[in-house]
């Protein structure tokens, strides 16, 4: 049960991450066409995307170790 709740967290970590530097301001990135600076400076582009298929990618992997788990 390690296994895919250890996936689930870090695909939840990069979920959080994605929205920090994506989500959260993607039409402003989308308008910008290259990048957008936050009010506290730090400059985002859409390779924030990144964290997303990251998130994904371990979130599938937890739900596979859960389905393996239970045929075995």
């Amino acid at each position: 049960m390690v296994k895919p709740l250890l996936f689930g967290m870090i695909g939840l970590i990069f979920a959080w991450l994605f929205y920090e530097r994506y989500w959260k301001w993607h039409s402003c990135i989308d308008q910008a066409l290259s990048s957008c600076v936050t009010p506290d400076g730090a400059n985002l582009t859409s390779g924030g995307m990144m964290w997303g298929v990251l998130s994904a990618v371990f979130i599938a992997l937890a739900m596979l170790s859960l389905l393996l788990r239970r045929w075995r």
